[in-house]
This record gives C-alpha cells, sequence and structure tokens, in this order.
C-alpha cells in the first residue's frame, strides 16, 4: 500500500511529533509493515529520523516547494490511501487563524477530497469554523471517507454527515498505556505553560505565585509555538527536560497547559492537571474520565488547582482514587483504537465517492 500522510507540521513541538508517530503506527496496524509511507510536513527535516519520504508543505517566500505541488495534483496516481494527521489544523477562530489555515492546510483538504482516493482523518478537533468557513469545510470534509473527531464541541459544529466518528485523541488510544506510577511524586510539581492570546494567562501567573517551589517543562521549541519566553516569564525555575520527564525521571504531578504536554506526562505515568485552551482538551480529559483535573486556562480558580496538585504529591488515596478513573476507560479506549483500524481497512477497500 502507498500512503500519504497529510497536515504534518514539526517534531520540534513534541506534541506534534508524537501524533505523526502515533498516525504511522495506526497505519501500520490497517494496512501493513511494509507500507510505502510519505509525509506532507511544514518542518520535514524535524522527522527525517522516521524513515519514511517526508515533503515540505510549508509556505516560503518563494511559494511552495515544487515537489509538493506536484504531488498534490498527483495524488490519485502517485497513492492507495491519504491519511490526515490528528490534531487541531483546521481552525477559522481568528482571520490569521483562517488565513494560515487555507494557505497551509487548506490546499491538502481540497486535494484529498476531490483525489478520488480514500481519504482518513485522524483524531481531529475541527473549528471553530468563523467567517464563512463552515459550508465549505463541511462539504470538503463530507467527501472524505472517514472524519475522526475527538471532541463534542467539533462533532457538534461539523454536523451531521456519514463520514463523522467522535474518537478520542491519538495519544490515548495507540502506542504506550495510560497508568499512573505507583511511587509517590516528589513534592514540587512541574508547570509547562504557553502563551495564549499573546501572553501567559493571568490566573496561570497566580498559580505560578502559589506554587513557589517548582520546576518548568517546555514542551514546544519551534516557530510560533516556542514556549520559552512564556516559560521565562514565570521568573527563575530549574527547567527539567524531556528526557527526564517523559523517560527516566521520578513520579511528578504536572501542571500543563499544552494538552500533548499533559498526555505525553500521562503516559510517563505522572499525575496531570490540565489547563486547557481548546475544546481538544475538555474532550480528553472526558475521555479519560478526569473530567475534574482539566480547568479553562482563561479562567480558573488557581487555589482549587493547588489544592488539587498538593492532594496528589500527598494523598495517596487521591492519587488511588485518579488512577482508578483512568483504569474505567482503558477498554473503551481500546475498543475505539480497534474498532478505527477496521473502519480504515474497510475504506481502503470500498471507499465510495460523494
Amino acid at each position: 500500500m502507498r500512503i500519504l500522510l497529510l497536515h504534518g507540521y514539526s517534531a520540534a513541538n513534541l506534541g506534534d511529533g508524537l501524533l505523526v508517530e502515533e498516525s504511522l503506527r495506526c497505519i501500520y496496524d490497517a494496512f501493513g509493515q511494509d507500507s510505502e509511507i510519505s509525509v506532507f510536513a511544514s518542518h520535514p527535516e524535524t522527522f527525517r529520523h522516521l524513515g519514511v519520504t517526508v515533503l515540505d508543505s510549508g509556505l516560503s517566500r518563494r511559494g511552495y516547494d515544487w515537489k509538493y505541488l506536484r504531488s498534490l495534483f498527483r495524488l490519485r496516481k502517485s497513492f492507495d490511501v491519504l491519511v490526515a494527521v490528528g490534531g487541531g489544523y483546521l481552525r477559522f477562530g481568528t482571520p490569521i487563524e483562517a488565513l494560515k489555515t487555507m494557505l497551509i492546510h487548506g490546499p491538502q483538504l481540497v486535494a484529498a477530497s476531490f483525489s478520488r482516493v480514500p481519504a482518513i482523518y485522524m483524531p481531529q478537533s475541527v473549528g471553530p469554523l468563523r467567517f464563512g468557513s463552515r459550508k465549505p469545510v463541511r462539504q470538503l470534509l463530507k467527501r472524505c471517507s472517514i472524519v475522526a473527531l475527538r471532541d463534542d464541541r467539533s462533532v457538534q459544529e461539523v454536523g451531521s454527515i456519514d463520514a463523522v466518528r467522535r474518537v478520542p485523541d491519538l495519544a490515548l488510544i495507540s502506542g504506550s498505556t495510560i497508568e499512573p506510577s505507583k511511587d509517590e511524586p516528589l513534592t514540587r510539581a512541574v508547570l509547562s505553560v504557553r502563551d495564549v492570546k499573546g501572553k501567559v494567562p493571568d490566573d496561570v501567573m497566580e498559580l505560578s505565585a502559589l506554587l513557589e517551589d517548582y520546576d518548568v517543562y517546555v514542551q514546544s521549541r519551534t516557530g510560533g509555538n516556542d514556549d520559552t519566553r512564556a516559560t521565562e516569564s514565570l521568573g527563575t525555575h530549574p527547567e527539567i527536560d524531556k528526557r527526564t520527564l517523559l523517560e527516566n525521571g521520578p513520579t511528578r504531578v504536572v501542571v500543563a497547559v499544552r494538552l500533548h504536554a499533559a498526555l505525553m506526562a500521562l503516559r510517563a505515568g505522572h499525575f496531570v492537571i490540565h489547563l486547557a485552551y481548546e475544546r481538544k482538551g475538555f474532550g480528553a480529559f472526558d475521555d479519560l474520565g478526569l473530567n475534574e483535573f482539566v480547568h479553562n486556562v482563561n479562567n480558573f480558580d488557581a487555589s482549587v488547582v493547588l489544592k488539587q496538585a498538593h492532594a496528589l504529591m500527598n494523598n495517596k488515596q487521591s492519587r488511588e482514587r485518579y488512577a482508578q478513573q483512568i483504569e474505567k476507560s482503558v477498554s473503551r479506549r481500546r475498543s475505539a483504537y480497534l474498532t478505527l483500524v477496521s473502519q480504515m481497512k474497510h475504506a481502503s477497500s470500498s471507499a465510495t465517492r460523494i
């Protein structure tokens, strides 16, 4: 099978890198380890380690890369199945968002929907769909074989079309299990932040002051998604790296703004509180049964989050309840993954175009 993975961004943003890797895992499970895979990515150099063909889908001052454009016009001849990486890139919430979506992701969505090749969109958050975008985006997605949506607001916004499936984020259903460590966590929390609407939200700054003594973690260091400045605005705090947090460090309580900073920490066995800035965060923690541990980053009570963090650090029963909630979701999430893989196989063998 010749598979094209659409809408890649940059592995320097660890969350986007994770979703590309999990999309590849899903492709291999659905179509076999001998699949020939190509990837469209805005920062192709960051994905060279994956051992697949990577084409530059970014937009520079010189325009689009000619190899990328040629591939867009030859989808039907070159590929058997198109798979779009999971994520939240089909957004038209502000004029700038809308422009970026149209220039970077629009050509891929249009080409995929008209290619007459089975097009499968991995779990997405779609929207907001403002500025007259709802009807054209909906019509384009309607032509796809599968559109997996990872939160209920996206399902409502896209509307009732045959292609839509409600599926948890790939980080929840594919790859590593999510099982909190049985070790007692360190009593220094970890705080991972990003700018929201140009700055670190006021409530996050208040939480930072209440926590006082904590470590920081930077999830993304690429382009417009570089969290370094936002992290530095918190003041001087020890920074832990990816290896320490996600591979071989002690158990921690992590308070994270980026969704995949939260989910990757969960997968590493940590206890996580998520300060969500988009709908995807609430959908993911609902799928985990951890509703009480997700808060709106723009409007939350810092003292409540502080209390939750201290309870997870110091109270074994609090940690056990946290783990039990995740355990209740395991079979449901595993079933969602197996169903998605089965539907991908079916779509590739019996796709009908609208």
